[in-house]
């Protein structure tokens, strides 16, 4: 850490561009004492910077914190090829994904390349079920894409907490998703990487396509996955298996199959390979040792049986030819399974038709409901209240043309350190749960007031002497209006006391720091799971 007082921190942070003279001042006003510790808790408290960017300040740094016109918040992820970053565009708070080709990539002409490729591709690409690329340049000697922010996780992550999907419940994103392929082979773009970690859930349950960095990829593909560590040998293993070219899209129609196998199954039909030499992973490949899905435990019904092997077929021939063709089969079977298909004669007269217009009078009360809850979101952005989600939110005129995935539970999480709240906003929503995150107690106590939520973590240490009687009056406010309030209460190490003062009610659940996440999962799924009945 540089050596950093007080002053030179606020001052650093203004000259920067990432506070203002008046927000300065205002943390210097609230932090008395004048220490460094003082003004960051000061900063992050009031949510005039992020851990992450005081963080760096303190280190020193005075680049990357902003990319064409829009701030860097904090750390998302990363890969061997590059880091994404969650970030907002100034002026409007637009919430983004911010990819940032690594540091020792940025002399390889070959990786810049590669990455510039990727967001060109991604530019073409204009589809709900495809993570919208917003820019791309270079800033500071750093190459970077700008991203459409999806709250969620991928669907590997969201694997490992719900294991395997229930068929009904799968086909809305499983259609998304050969929407999406669909529209990317229309423009000549085909995948090349699909995979659980390149597919996005978001918390509004959208399945969206994510990285299209290898479809464009020019020269000799085995070289780049060495590279940089790229895992492209399932497709080569695959082309060399069933004697298909490169960049067939056949390729992507049999992987976006093994996809649907995972979700329904639980299982991977091509386990993972550790191995150095990307030829010996190749070899160790046997496609045709997959068991069929018909034969696996929770198997879905013969014709859902039929359509995923067929995307899985070795022989060519007899495997989809397009994705046309899959998005069809999906579609009618879509509508067999909720009692909604048209007679087959009259399915069999027309050539295309629109499922998503025999949806539109169940979806229109839950657009209704969800424009309701934006509004109210809307009015209260100023005040500092973030939502997960709301680049997914649903408008009027996405009512016709959305497949409802699952109804999710939506819990309230009142924190004020910015650590904690990264943390719940990205395991809750792992979890399958609609995250809201609050930084003071007397707005969640409002927000509870005018929309109340399935359940609340309420975080009382470090939220002021006020905090207790914050949540009581959230408690009484569900009591009065003949809600039942689902909450798990979180108190620091010294303030046991409290519980005293807390309801007693089965639906209260209250634990004493320190906590370890599994605890704060397992409280919530025993007072709220994930998904409404």
């Amino acid at each position: 850490m540089s050596d950093f007082d007080a002053e030179m921190l606020l001052e650093r942070a203004t000259l920067l561009g990432l506070i203002s003279r008046d927000q300065a001042n205002e943390a210097r006003m609230d932090a008395r004492d004048g220490t460094v510790e003082g003004i960051r808790s000061s900063l992050t408290r009031k949510q005039f910077l992020t851990s992450w960017q005081v963080d760096r300040l303190l280190k020193g740094e005075t680049t990357g914190f902003f990319f064409g016109g829009y701030e860097v918040l904090f750390h998302l992820a990363e890969g061997t090829f590059a880091r994404v970053y969650r970030g907002r565009k100034q002026g409007s708070g637009e919430p983004v994904a911010i990819k940032v080709l690594r540091q020792r990539f940025t002399q390889d002409p070959e990786a810049v390349e590669r990455f510039n490729h990727e967001a060109e591709a991604g530019m073409k690409l204009v589809h709900p079920n495809i993570v919208r690329i917003i820019d791309y340049g270079a800033q500071d000697h750093r190459h970077y894409m700008i991203m459409e922010f999806v709250e969620g996780s991928n669907l590997r992550d969201f694997l490992r907490f719900r294991h395997r999907l229930e068929p009904l419940e799968a086909m809305p994103l499983m259609l998304g998703l050969a929407r999406g392929l669909q529209h990317s082979l229309s423009k000549g773009i085909t995948h090349r990487d699909l995979k659980p970690t390149n597919i996005l859930i978001s918390s509004s349950g959208q399945a969206k396509l994510v990285d299209f960095g290898l479809a464009t990829i020019e020269g000799d593909e085995r070289k780049m996955a060495q590279a940089h560590g790229q895992r492209t040998v399932d497709y080569s293993a695959l082309e060399r298996t069933c004697g298909s070219q490169k960049g067939d899209p056949r390729s992507d129609i049999y992987f976006l199959g093994c996809v649907y196998y995972q979700m329904l199954t639980g299982r991977l039909p091509l386990p993972e390979v550790e191995a150095d030499d990307m030829l010996a992973k190749m070899l160790k490949r046997s496609f045709g040792a997959i068991k069929p899905i018909s034969e696996m435990d929770h198997a879905p019904d013969p014709e859902l049986c039929r359509i995923i092997e067929t995307m899985m077929r070795i022989d060519l021939s007899k495997r989809y030819q397009n994705m046309n063709d899959v998005v069809r089969d999906l579609e009618a079977h879509y509508l067999e399974m909720t009692g909604q298909a048209a007679p087959k004669e009259e399915v069999a007269e027309k050539e295309e038709f629109d499922i998503e217009r025999l949806f539109m009078k169940r979806r229109f009360e839950e657009a209704v409901a969800e424009a309701q809850a934006a509004e109210v979101q809307a009015s209260q952005d100023d005040d500092g209240e973030f939502e997960i989600g709301t680049a997914d939110r649903a408008t009027s005129e996405a009512v016709p043309f959305e497949v409802p995935a699952f109804r999710q539970r939506r819990v309230l999480c009142v924190e004020a350190q910015d650590q904690i709240r990264d943390a719940f906003r990205k395991t809750l929503s792992r979890m399958g749960y609609r995250v809201l995150i609050v930084g003071d107690a007397e707005l969640a106590a409002d927000r509870y007031r005018e929309d109340p939520v399935d359940a609340v973590v309420f975080d009382i240490d470090g939220l002021g002497s006020n905090a207790i009687e914050s949540f009581i009056d959230m408690y009484e406010t569900a009591h009065e209006d003949g809600r039942e309030l689902h909450a798990l209460v979180l108190l620091g190490p010294r303030q046991g006391a409290l519980a005293s003062q807390l309801p007693r009610d089965d639906r209260l659940v209250v634990l004493t720091k320190p906590v370890k996440m599994k605890q704060v999962q397992d409280a919530l799924s025993q007072l709220a799971p994930a998904q409404a009945g």
